[in-house]
This record gives structure tokens, sequence and C-alpha cells, in this order.
């Protein structure tokens, strides 16, 4: 994946030089993750239009404890670097242009009248994992804008409760690697995904193929990633399974950047039914419900939940 021509130093050394496997299992037993969750007071209203602010808020509370180099947008020059060069600058790009996944996700969903938020750390950069939380925690008090987003809030809504949990790979049960017993499965979307590009209304198995790949980036910041040629025939069994897109309908995401100018995607929500043979698509699909699925995921876009299909 990464760019021979570039010398690469650092983390993103760390990055390139990730080991390459063959089965997909190794890729589920080397995943870790770990997650700050909050719960906010009296602001559950707000989940629909506050991931991007959350970000936003999050990056810049990271500012203050950076490097000059990091907060002008470059390589931060420290070792090891600061948090905003983990979290807000891209480490590594591939051959075919695209670039490696941050290492975090943000979510927010409402229970009952107050707000759920996490901010999930892949990896590697789990050894800045306090600072991010700390960072998240201060950005929420102190730099997001919430009177813009709900005019009842005046201030900061109160953190009524924090929890820090950890998750590894290994948990999964991934003896008997190519005999998964699933046969048909149902993949919700929890929060809107992004649908700009492929349509994927059409070609649904593109949904499906884009959580393999974002699977695979992430994976690197576990120090591991699929052989190529598994990955292609990984994608290529995608296109053989049969999808019930009933469940879909499509909308739109809206946020503004830095730079104030709206953004309006395409996006689609519900549930979709697919059926075929999985074998080893169904581990790695299992690890996107901890990385979500498609662009805008550090916003909290592509957050899904996998189940067997009860009905099957």
């Amino acid at each position: 994946m990464a760019n021979t021509e570039t010398t690469l130093t650092g983390l993103g050394a760390a990055l390139a030089g990730a080991e390459i496997h063959r089965a997909p299992y190794q890729l589920v037993s080397a995943w870790a993750d770990q997650t700050l969750t909050l719960r906010l007071g009296g602001a559950g209203h707000t989940h629909g239009w506050i991931g991007a602010h959350l970000r936003r808020s999050f990056l810049g509370a990271l500012g203050p404890g950076a490097s000059c180099e990091a907060r002008a947008g470059g390589a931060c020059p420290w070792d090891p670097p600061c948090a905003l060069d983990v979290f807000c600058r891209e480490q590594l790009r591939g051959a075919r242009g695209d670039g490696l996944p941050k290492p975090y996700v943000i979510a927010a969903w409402p229970e009952g009248d107050d707000l759920t938020v996490s901010l999930r750390v892949f990896g590697m950069a789990i050894d800045w994992a306090m600072v991010a939380f700390e960072a998240l925690v201060s950005g929420i008090g102190t730099i997001l804008p919430w009177a813009k987003i709900a005019r009842d809030l005046t201030r900061p809504p109160p953190i009524l409760q924090r929890d820090i949990s950890m998750f590894s790979g290994q948990s999964f049960d991934v003896s008997g690697a190519s005999t998964i017993p699933v046969t048909s499965a149902q993949l919700e979307f929890l929060s809107p995904m992004d649908a700009t590009g492929t349509n994927v209304l059409e070609q649904p198995h593109s949904i499906l193929a884009r959580a393999l790949r974002r699977v695979d980036g992430l994976s690197r910041w576990n120090g591991v990633t699929l052989d190529p040629e598994v990955g292609a025939r990984l994608a290529q069994q995608t296109r053989r399974l049969r999808f019930d897109m009933s469940g879909v309908r499509s909308g739109q995401y809206s946020s503004a950047n830095r730079h104030a100018q709206r953004r309006r995607d395409q996006t689609i929500k519900g549930k979709i039914l697919f059926s075929g043979e999985f074998a080893d698509l169904w581990q790695l699909l299992q690890l996107a419900e901890r990385g979500h699925i498609g662009r805008h995921a550090v916003e909290g876009l592509g957050r899904i939940r996998l189940s067997p299909d009860p009905d099957a």
C-alpha cells in the first residue's frame, strides 16, 4: 500500500510495514480498539447534527498540546509525534491514491433525554488514547458551539457518566475460520452511510466491499494487512451474494467544514438483507461494526449492526 518512492519514518513506516496475511482471521486476531463513552444530560435532541461539531471540537482541543508543525498541517517532528499529528494528518497514501483511514471514529445517539457520545481509537493509536479522550471532553466543554446546535442549550450539558472499555479481536471465535455457518444476514444502519460515488442501490455489493476496504485499512493500525489477492477474492465474493434492498431509503447528510462551506452528501439508511456463501467474509464484516463503513466515519456516519437473519 505504501508509496515506495516516499521515505517514511516513525509512525508512517510502521503503518507501511504492516505484516501481510492471507488468512482473514489473522486480521481479526490482531484487532484492538479502546472506546470512551460519555452520557450528556439533556442533549438527546442534538444527535442528528452534532457529529461534525464533535470532530472539530475534539481536534481543536488537541491543538494546544501539539507541535507548531502539526498545528500548521505538517508532519510533527517529535518522537513520538503529538496526538494532533496522529488523529488529524493523513499518515499513508496507497498506490491507487486511497488514504489510510484515520485511527478513530466518533458516534452519537440519543438515550431518552440524554445524548451518548463515543470516541473509539484503533491499534497503535491507543498509545495516544487518554490524550484523545481528555481532548474530547475538553472540546465538548469549551469549544463545541452548543447554542448553535440547540437554542435551549446555553451552556455545555453535564457529563452524567463516563466509561472506558477495551476490545480485542481475540475474543472472537476464529476457530474453523472458513466454516462460519452463516448464509443469510442483516445489516442495519445505526447511522446513515455516505453513498456518494458508486450507486449503492444498484450495486449493493459495493457496500460490503467498502466495509472490507475500511477494515483492511484500519487493520494497518493493528500492524497487519490483507494480502491484495485475498482482498480481491473477497471483493468478488460480495458480487455473488443476493441482496434485499427493500428496507433501504436514501437521504442527505449536511455539515459545514472548517471553512464554513456547507457539504451535502447522499446517504442511505435502513436495513439490508443479504445471503449466499460468506466463509471468511463474515469475520471481516463483523469488524466493520467496530470501524463503521464509508466516508465521514470520524463524524459518526456508517455505524452498523450485523446479525444473522433470524428468518433464514
